[in-house]
């Protein structure tokens, strides 16, 4: 979770030669920001959060510092972006639960709306003149889906962690997996479930860990490790498959 809060937008436009084109870029000035910070969002692009007074004349010079990070970054976003332009649903096509994947199968017919996991297939049905509702029932499925699961592995992982939540809330978050506030509620993304049982354990321990670190010191990857000794994987399979993980 990030807690700086950014503050009015620098004067601009700002860009910057990376990769042999021109980015534009968003800069703000935040008054608890301690470090320079580089965001890259769905929707606004490259945006950079520099502490009160910090000198203009090194932000491109940082920039230019992160030129493959920010290139690869701004890749992954645009990839979502792309993805998320819903394009309709087709028999047989592969979604992604606890990381094994099923064929989408929708059957037409007069009863009520549902879904149901059957052998290697999830099977939408609902009447024809709600066709267009197929992605909706999905990700209602998905959701309740999250919710069961995660509620599950947080009771398991907090006891072994000895911490207390709040609430926690299933979310449709842009580019974040999971987060945690100040007031001891947790967030995730619904499409975690699509990932494997393991990944799923590791973002749970993530923000759980949040409760008693809010930063990644060694101490919050230490209390990580604790219950989940191989999270280095996990992180890692979720920065290589977590693309695939979209309805």
């Amino acid at each position: 979770m990030n807690k700086n809060t950014p503050g009015p937008i620098l004067s601009g436009p700002h860009s910057v030669e990376l990769g042999g084109r021109k980015i534009p870029y968003g800069l703000r000035e935040s008054q608890k920001a301690k470090n320079l910070q580089i965001k890259i969002t769905e929707g606004i692009g490259l945006e950079v959060v520099i502490p009160k007074n910090y000198p203009l004349s090194q932000v491109e010079v940082l920039l230019k510092s992160k030129e493959d990070w920010i290139l690869n970054k701004m890749s992954e976003v645009s990839g979502i972006e792309q993805r998320r332009k819903k394009k309709p649903f087709e028999d047989s096509q592969l979604v992604y639960f606890l990381g094994q994947p099923y064929r989408l199968v929708v059957v037409f017919q007069q009863s009520p709306p549902s879904v149901e996991l059957m052998g290697d297939r999830i099977i939408v049905m609902l009447p024809q003149h709600y066709s267009h509702k197929v992605r909706d029932l999905l990700e209602l499925w998905f959701r309740t889906k999250a919710k069961e699961i995660l509620s599950q592995r947080l009771d398991v992982l907090k006891r072994k962690m000895n911490v207390e939540y709040n609430q926690f809330f299933i979310k449709d978050q842009k580019t974040r997996w999971g987060s945690c506030s100040g007031q001891g509620n947790l967030n995730f993304n619904y499409r975690l479930v699509m990932a494997p049982l393991a990944v799923v354990d590791y973002l749970v321990a993530h923000e759980l860990a949040h409760l008693v670190e809010m930063n990644h010191s060694k101490k919050f990857w230490d209390l990580v490790q604790s219950v989940c000794p191989e999270y280095k994987k996990y992180r890692q399979w979720l920065k290589e498959h977590g693309w695939r993980l979209e309805l």
